[in-house]
């Protein structure tokens, strides 16, 4: 199970291994003789690892002999440092052979070393023999015999050293190939978790915890008790609980909660993930950055599958990631659990569309995998986000009664706590029992407001005061709010300060330290160095001088907040009254206003000897990496040599993101003042890094430090971070909305693709960026065409100032659409139901009755009936839409068919349906008072009229409607498997629908289609609708009636071939013929379709029934 726990605040450090090698190759020399290292420095280079461990040996060997102390004591730390050596070497083993010859080299050397010894005596005995033949000729002979038995002797005992000696060499072999191994593994466990921290380095936890703390013992417990959350737990339930509650409810807290008794309970094959939407957090409000930290936490770091890890670096290596790819990565990694848990907090704090695009993709999710359970907490705005969605969904309120026993727990922990304080103080103890009911009684259900209502009771300075107090609460939380401002500007000291500080916490891509705070709150625009004198004292007091309206973190340093984000939410409201819109923080104006600070401070005149051009990134070869660090010791000079040696043969150079790091822990980086800048300003960090993202909006004439910002953009500060490179400004401001940056780019960059320039322009009006839009239009040339093209699919999204735009350079309204399933303009608006985009395609020109395409297509008033827009409805009649035109071949419905069948709701939410029911039926009411046709259908031979298509959904209200209006009941079904009302209704099983046809006089016995035909009651057995059966042979339905001519079935041969024995007892019951004969052409008899299908039960009740079996076996 996984557990959730704060980080450690230590962190081990990793050893460096080029100073490891140095000293331990320092340590190894000092234990040799001066003629050892003599030897060392003459027997030539050391070129890998091997080379060491040989030499070792050999000195090894004559240590022995001479009586020395060993040295492979120390061997284990020359080894250690040979690993970390060794990839270095072994990066070019594979494609330079001659490193094998080098080291093999070595052992012959060795070799030789070992046996010179014997190849001197040796040498002696051949002068001996000499001398010996010219004194003795007559001894030659024997004295050659005894050489060559010397000789023999002296082969064996140097053939047994060496098998003695090549065993070792093949164990120190392979455990060198052991460690590049686990090197291998190593570096691919590394690139694992860089592409783990590239999917996602947002810091999911902290607000988590934060909530945790937050927490009174034995709250929030209520919610595992709801029959709601037990059925979404253990997935009997619908996949989505949505637990909704008004401002300062509690719902985080709860959510936080729900997360732990997941973690607590889930099983074993399980995935559990959350999210906390933090409004002081700009990432977190992103619904790319909610996905892919879903994914991330659902991945297990030591074990990731190699498709998903070839997935993951496919998307690493992409330039731009569409949000479809993270989310269809998202459903893979969904469908490899059994259970998969998505708990989310706070997505009423996401902007409309980021919400949008959260709820598409768990609709799609939930859609496809049965194993997702999504709980989410909000506020109550969200239920317009969810209306009409095909997402199952259970909802539980935070209602006060729910809550009480919670508030009650809360306020006493509360008093407490600040009675332990004496932050609180009672002279009469009763006082006590009278502040306690009364913050109960005024709650409201709401902690926030509790909270702040304690504080406004501690402001007393005597019981009367706290009496005056409870006499005098503020009924709600806005006047709460008022309430604290009122009290700062009566203090009149620190106003300016409170409000600079409102400004920058409001607009702060993430929350500001104390010390970064104090030093953003004291700078002005413009401004050419640090000012210290201008540094507020006593920062650590700003809670007290906001009246709580902030609060600070318990991390590390402490980082300051609003205390809810309804502060934020009441600050940044443009209806402030009167003295308090001085607190108003207008967050476009502000977030400007930050990026000038940002650029000016990277600008000061104390950085200027950091401020210079930004180089490239430097260019290493891998072993470049090893000479930097080897060559700084003399020792290892020879080391250096050959390791550059094999660097000049490799011509490809690689980047090295981490150089810088490592090269300053040898005394080579050229930043090490960047350290000592940030302690002495700590806004530096955040400026470095945030300056981009508070310049979005920058325009030319409206910044007064915009030569200064094209200096940061052009990369002339070393300071100031890029999250870019030159080739893909474009493509990341574009992805990233930054609007400054895009103009830049289209303007003073490099000459981009006009295919290039389309596809991002088709990106941003679709999704409805009019800024970026102006911004291409403004730029670049485009083809009318393109544009016209365009308009369908902006209108779609109901992208009205697109639209404007787009129709503003020239796009035609009436542009044809595409003959598969293409779309007009106006269609496309109508069907997504965009009146104030039919309203401007109208006021263009658009044909309201453009003929629809040959295959799938509507006119603009069947798009807007099927899915029941009544305002685009009655506009379009207005503009004289054709109500009786017919829909594209295929089809060929009306516009009151469509909006029949549209009636069709299965999948809305339970709480929306009598909502959408009846705007379908006041379309139909209007269409039918604009004289539409009620008994027209579709096709000639298997269309169905409007009363048809409604029995057939079981839309009880609609056909009462049509019926009302004179449909007929009984029109003749189409030859083509058509179906009659009665016959429709019954097929769905819709018994009401029935009962209501029948009683408007529908025909019974109605014979079916000449093809696939069924009558009413054929068409209820099929089905196997037991209720609708014994109703249809109650008022008297044939049991026997004749099947139709071409595959046609008998009502006890069609409930026999679908197994439902309960029906076929029934038609049995009321003397159905067990052997009535199959239609002409391609019918079975009852027993032969039931013996085929295996329906074994049914096949002894008919034989029992008198069936022949002779029939079984044709």
């Amino acid at each position: 199970m996984m557990e959730i726990a704060a980080p450690s605040s230590s962190a081990g450090t990793c050893p460096n291994p080029q100073a490891s090698l140095q000293v331990a190759i320092q340590d190894f020399q000092s234990i040799l003789t001066d003629g050892q290292r003599h030897k060392l420095r003459t027997i030539g280079s050391i070129r890998d690892a091997q080379s060491v461990m040989i030499f070792t040996a050999q000195l090894e060997h004559e240590n022995r002999l001479a009586g020395r102390p060993g040295v492979s004591n120390r061997l284990s730390t020359v080894l250690e440092s040979v690993q970390a050596f060794a990839g270095v070497v072994g990066t070019f083993v594979s494609s330079h052979p001659e490193i094998a010859a080098l080291v093999w080299g070595s052992v012959k050397l060795t070799m030789l070393e070992e046996m010179q010894e014997d190849v001197r005596a040796v040498q002696q005995m051949g002068e001996e023999v000499k001398e010996e033949i010219s004194l003795a000729t007559a001894r030659a002979q024997h004295e050659d015999e005894e050489l060559q038995a010397r000789e023999r002797r002296a082969a064996f005992r140097d053939r047994s050293k060496m098998w003695k000696f090549l065993p070792r060499m093949e164990h120190d072999i392979s455990a060198i190939k052991e460690m590049h191994e686990q090197q291998l593994r190593r570096k691919a466990k590394e690139e694992r978790q860089r592409l783990l921290e590239s999917l996602s380095s947002h810091e999911y936890r902290t607000p988590f915890w934060e909530a945790c703390k937050k927490r009174q013992r034995d709250t929030a417990e209520w919610i595992f008790a709801v029959p709601e959350f037990k059925r979404w737990y253990d997935g009997s339930g619908p996949s989505l609980l949505w637990c909704s509650g008004k401002i300062g409810s509690g719902k985080t807290v709860l959510c936080a909660n729900v997360v732990n008794h997941v973690f607590l309970h889930k099983g074993r094959h399980d995935t559990a993930t959350f999210f906390f939407v933090d409004r002081d957090n700009a990432e977190s409000l992103q619904a790319e950055t909610l996905i892919r930290s879903i994914i991330r936490q659902s991945i297990d770091s030591t074990e990731v599958p190699q498709y998903l890890e070839s997935r993951l670096t496919n998307l690493d290596h992409a330039v731009f990631v569409q949000l479809d790819a993270w989310i269809d990565l998202l459903r893979y990694v969904v469908q490899q659990s059994t259970a998969f848990y998505i708990l989310i907090d706070g997505l009423d704090e996401c902007d409309a569309a980021e919400r949008q695009a959260v709820f598409d993709a768990l609709s799609l999710l939930a859609a496809t995998a049965s194993c997702l359970r999504i709980f989410i907490s909000s506020r109550e705005s969200v239920d317009l986000d969810l209306r009409g969605r095909s997402l199952p969904m259970s909802r539980v309120s935070m209602s006060c009664d729910s809550l009480m026993s919670d508030i009650r727990s809360y306020i006493d922990t509360s008093l407490q706590k600040r009675l332990q304080n004496e932050e609180l103080v009672f002279g009469d103890a009763h006082l006590l029992v009278e502040v306690n009911d009364a913050l109960t009684q005024h709650a409201d259900g709401m902690f926030l407001w509790v909270t702040f209502l304690i504080d406004e009771i501690c402001a007393g300075s005597c019981d009367d005061d706290i009496r005056r107090s409870l006499r005098q609460l503020p009924k709600d939380l806005e006047e709460t709010f008022k309430r604290a401002l009122l009290r700062i500007l009566s203090r009149a000291k620190h106003v300016e300060l409170v409000q600079r500080t409102f400004r920058w916490v409001a607009v702060a891509r993430r929350p500001l330290t104390l010390d970064e705070l104090r030093e953003a709150v004291s700078i002005d625009v413009g401004q050419t160095h640090s000012r210290p004198e201008r540094l507020p004292h006593h920062m650590n007091r700003i809670l007290l001088w906001c009246e709580n309206l902030l609060h600070l973190t318990d991390e590390e340093p402490a980082q300051v907040q609003f205390a809810h984000a309804s502060v934020r939410d009441f600050i940044t409201r443009a209806t402030l009254p009167g003295q308090l819109f001085r607190f108003h923080v207008d967050l476009r104006e502000t977030d400007h206003f930050a990026g000038e600070i940002c650029v000016t401070y990277l600008h000061f005149s104390d950085f200027t000897t950091t401020i210079a051009r930004r180089q490239k990134p430097v260019q290493l070869n891998p072993v470049r990496l090893a000479v930097t660090a080897l060559s700084r010791e003399t020792n290892m000079a020879r080391i250096s040599e050959v390791v550059t040696h094999f660097a000049s043969r490799r011509r490809k150079t690689m980047a090295d993101p981490d150089f810088s790091r490592i090269e300053a822990k040898y005394g080579k980086s050229h930043d090490i003042g960047k350290e000592t800048l940030q302690n002495s300003h700590p806004f530096l960090q955040y400026a470095a890094t945030h300056w981009v993202t508070h310049t979005v909006h920058f325009e030319e004439k409206q910044c007064i430090i915009w030569d200064l910002w094209l200096l940061l953009v052009s990369g002339c500060s070393s300071l100031a971070r890029i999250p870019w490179d030159r080739q893909g400004l474009l493509v990341w401001s574009h992805k990233t909305r930054h609007y400054a940056l895009l103009r830049h780019a289209l303007n003073f960059e490099r000459q981009y693709e006009l295919g290039e320039i389309y596809h991002l322009l088709k990106i941003s009006a679709t999704r409805g960026d009019s800024k970026a839009v102006a911004i291409f239009l403004e730029t670049c040339t485009g083809s009318i065409s393109y544009f016209d093209m365009l308009l369908p699919k902006v209108s779609e999204g109901g992208h009205a100032k697109v639209v404007d735009q787009l129709l503003g350079v020239g796009a035609d309204a009436n542009a044809a659409a595409d003959e598969y399933r293409g779309q007009t303009a106006l269609q496309a608006a109508c069907g997504g139901g965009h009146l104030e985009v039919v309203e401007r395609l109208l006021g263009a020109g658009a044909d309201v009755n453009t003929a629809v395409t040959k295959h799938s297509g509507q006119t603009a008033l069947q798009a807007a009936c099927g899915a029941g827009h009544l305002e685009v409805v009655e506009r379009l009649i207005d503009a004289g839409a054709d109500v009786n035109a017919a829909t594209a071949e295929v089809k060929q419905l009306r516009a009151l068919q469509e909006v029949s069948s549209s009636g069709h709701l299965e999948g809305v939410v339970d709480d929306h349906l009598d909502r959408v029911l009846s705007g379908h039926l006041e379309v139909v009411e209007r269409l039918l008072i604009a004289r539409a046709d009620a008994d027209a259908s579709g096709l000639e031979n298997e269309g169905l009229t409007a009363l048809q298509i409604a029995s057939k959904h079981g839309h009880l209200q609609v056909v009462d409607f049509l019926l009302g209006a004179g449909a007929d009941v009984n029109a003749d079904a189409a030859p083509l498997e058509g179906l009659t009302a009665l016959q429709a209704a019954s097929s769905g099983g819709h018994v009401t629908v029935v009962e209501r046809l029948l009683y408007a006089g529908a025909d019974v016995n109605a014979p079916g289609a000449v093809v696939e035909g069924l009558t009413a009651l054929q068409a209820a057995s099929s089905g196997g609708y037991l209720q609708v059966v014994d109703f249809l042979l109650g008022v008297g339905a044939w049991v026997n009636a004749t099947p139709a001519f071409l595959r046609g079935v008998t009502a006890l041969q069609a409930a026999s071939g679908s197994g439902h024995i309960e029906v076929v007892k029934r038609l049995l019951h009321a003397g159905a013929d067990v052997n009535t004969a199959a239609s002409r052409i391609g019918g079975r008899t009852a027993l032969q379709v039931a013996s085929d299908r295996g329906h074994l039960k049914i096949v002894e009740l008919l034989l029992a029934a008198g069936a022949d079996d002779d029939d079984a076996a044709t």
